[in-house]
């Protein structure tokens, strides 16, 4: 299989992908500019039908994100990869920097089977991922049920009693939830009395 880099956490959707807000750091100019450049010369591997989009918004067109997957044959990685390198100096695994570096010949895919798990734990090893253990996504029926119950207990000036709050996990054992509120803050709620806390984002929140 194909291994993964460069897939990035997406906060209306968690998963172990890493953070490259916590991969920001020093290059070598000489470096990052051959990995920029061994990374935009991939081969297309994937086609999607919509554009990624900067994680750091810096104003950076959707539309030059890219919207496929490229491969050198070993690796695989978004089309959208250079930019966080080039524009944001985030840092990637030292084997494939090492592998960009030597410019070893292309080989061809023998198949699109990519293996995300090495990318899972590198980020997760350089303190780049948000700690999800235990929590789950809800489907739109549950989660249609579960603010339905909310709202139910709540004052209407709460912030949680906006129609545009959207549950993205639970943890059933502890009965909470993790929502996003309409101004991009996250809110952890118990649901046992509504107890809520309020974060400016995922790198703000920490799980008990």
């Amino acid at each position: 299989m194909l291994e993964a880099i460069g897939y990035w956490f997406n906060d209306r959707a968690p998963s172990p992908c890493p953070r490259p807000q916590r991969l920001v750091g020093a290059w070598d100019e000489g470096e990052r500019a051959k990995v920029v450049a061994y990374l935009r010369a991939g081969d297309v591997l994937e086609t999607y039908r919509g554009s990624s989009y900067c994680r750091f918004a810096c104003g950076k067109p959707s539309a030059e994100m890219g919207h496929r997957d490229l491969t050198d044959g070993r690796f695989a990685w978004p089309e959208g990869l250079p930019h966080y390198v080039e524009a944001h100096a985030v840092r990637l695994p030292e084997h494939f920097v090492a592998h960009a570096l030597a410019n070893a010949p292309r080989i061809a895919p023998s198949g699109r089977r990519i293996d995300d798990e090495p990318w899972f734990a590198w980020g997760k090893a350089a303190g780049a991922t948000i700690e999800l253990e235990g929590w789950d996504s809800l489907g739109w029926a549950d989660q249609r049920k579960v603010l339905a119950q909310l709202h139910a207990q709540l004052a209407a000036d709460h912030p949680l009693f906006e129609k545009q709050v959207e549950i993205l996990v639970g943890r059933r054992a502890t009965d909470e939830l993790i929502c996003v509120l309409p101004d991009g803050r996250l809110a952890l709620v118990r649901l046992t009395g509504a107890a809520t806390t309020l974060f400016d984002g995922w790198d703000d929140w920490r799980p008990a």
